[in-house]
């Protein structure tokens, strides 16, 4: 943008950073399986790094492919596009109900635009709006607690608070830490039961598991003595969870959760709440105590036994961006409204990202923020929005914050990490393919939606931001086919094709 103060970094540092991102030096937590459209094929891709051969700094600078002028570059990308944009393959793919636009990073001059003030769906590249309201207001190295609190001697409640990856060795921690607190006191340890005896309805016999009959009964199993607590779940620091208006039914839980501030990364169920707090109660057997899911009961004011802190807010927003998680998502649009100091809900969540967005300067005209994953038919975004956003993001000298969606490795790398991987099929024909690694972006896919906004290093080494929003998509088509003709648009700023 205008004005924007850039870094120029030496060779050996440009190469240093290369080196660190080749290693995979950026650790991103995998979750399991969910049925994203845009997941599928990218989540394997994710714990083995990315392979890198060119960066740059954190100014815009990438003066190891600075290969013409910026007034050539500039001049080539305003004279292609508006051509590439109507060709009749193009038209056959993508249809008519299009919006664009591309920035110089440097200058903030534009170099091509269609419709940019238009609110389109964005479908996943709404988490461009959430990564950033999220890292704005509460910083890359926040964390978030997920508490456990005595109710009394033999009842403990699991407060959520927000952890959008919690994991089950998170889960296993904080049970450990638990028990060891419940263990040492007397006055909250259970007391001793031992369970009826039972016989079971199968057994193994010879290797092979049978039926208990009248003939053949298995033998009376005697359960050992235990110390049986009731876990309670408290998960009252967001809203009661409803299904927002642009959601269709069939998206939950299979698309995307309920939204409460306790599951664990990867549950695609209704109630992940209650599927943590089984989890934890599960793995306190290890340590000397059973428990079981209780229900639900507040913990507020009660005597804290333990506490765990996961992954800090920068690695969930890269995470979030990679595989395009909708669970994280939506959390972390909750969590920017308590974060702000409003009651987490829908209305309110999306109050607090248009207040991040609007002191960041960004125009808000014909948007709406109906959610913070992108999957809400409601949700609407302009190509001006975006590509503001991502100057903002670009300009890591006064947003440092924000370094996590671009200069932290938070977007898909073209042809090589996430939903612009090879195994998504992107980037890996002609003629995109020679702009394999040269550009970061957000992938969106709907049904009739195809959304790609981003940022691409020039034939001049500068940055250049860019959104493009597909709506009502032609049907007769794949979407990997629109996606492919809107690639090309991309790979166009590279000066490579």
């Amino acid at each position: 943008m205008p004005g924007m103060t850039l870094r120029r970094f030496s060779s050996p540092v440009l190469a240093g950073l290369a080196l660190c991102i080749a290693a995979g030096a950026i650790s991103t937590p995998v979750a399991a399986a969910s049925s994203d459209p845009e997941a599928t094929a990218s989540r394997r891709l994710i714990a083995a790094g990315e392979q890198v051969a060119l960066t740059g700094s954190p100014g815009g600078q990438f003066s190891q492919r600075a290969l013409v002028d910026t007034a050539s570059a500039n001049a080539r990308i305003a004279q292609l596009l508006p051509t590439r944009a109507v060709t009749k393959a193009f038209r056959k793919a993508v249809g008519s109900n299009y919006a664009g636009q591309v920035i110089d990073i440097d200058s903030g001059a534009e170099l091509w635009s269609r419709r940019a003030t238009s609110g389109l769906l964005p479908a996943s590249n709404m988490k461009i709006v959430t990564a950033v309201t999220a890292l704005r207001t509460m910083g890359p190295d926040k964390t978030f607690n997920t508490r456990v609190v005595s109710l009394g001697k033999g009842k403990i409640a699991i407060i959520g608070g927000g952890d959008a990856t919690l994991s089950r060795s998170g889960l296993t921690s904080l049970a450990q830490r638990t028990a060891a607190t419940i263990n040492s006191r007397p006055d909250l340890l259970p007391d001793v039961t031992t369970p009826a005896p039972y016989r079971p309805k199968t057994c193994i016999r010879k290797g092979k598991r049978v039926k208990s009959t009248k003939k053949k009964p298995c033998k009376i199993v005697y359960p050992a003595a235990r110390r049986a607590v009731s876990v309670y779940v408290d998960d009252s620091f967001y809203a009661t969870p409803t299904r927002p208006a642009g959601w269709r039914s069939g998206y939950e839980p299979t698309v995307v959760r309920p939204v409460r501030p306790l599951g664990i990364d990867g549950d695609y169920s209704m109630d992940s709440s209650a599927n943590a707090a089984a989890y934890f109660g599960s793995a306190l057997k290890s340590f000397g105590l059973t428990g079981s899911f209780a229900g639900r009961a507040s913990g507020a004011g009660a005597e804290q036994l333990g506490s765990y802190s996961g992954s800090t807010l920068a690695n969930q927003v890269k995470y979030m961006l990679q595989v395009s998680e909708n669970n994280v998502a939506e959390m972390l649009f909750r969590n920017v409204a308590a974060e702000k100091g409003y009651v987490p809900n829908w209305a309110n969540s999306s109050r607090a990202a248009a207040e991040v967005l609007s002191a960041l300067g960004i125009p808000l005209a014909s948007t709406s923020l109906a959610g913070g994953s992108g999957v809400s038919r409601n949700d609407r975004l302009t190509p001006l929005a975006l590509t503001t956003i991502l100057q903002r993001v670009a300009d890591s000298t006064t947003h440092p914050e924000l370094a996590p969606v671009y200069w932290g490795q938070g977007m898909p790398l073209a042809g090589i990490s996430g939903t612009l991987s090879a195994g998504a099929g992107r980037f890996t024909t002609s003629p995109t393919k020679c702009a394999r690694g040269l550009l970061r972006a957000k992938t969106g896919t709907l049904f009739d939606t195809v959304g790609l906004s981003g940022l691409a290093i020039g034939k001049d080494g500068r940055l250049k931001a860019f959104s493009y929003l597909v709506n009502s998509r032609p049907q007769r088509v794949s979407p990997l086919t629109t996606r492919r003709n809107v690639d090309k648009l991309a790979a166009t700023l590279t000066g490579c094709y």
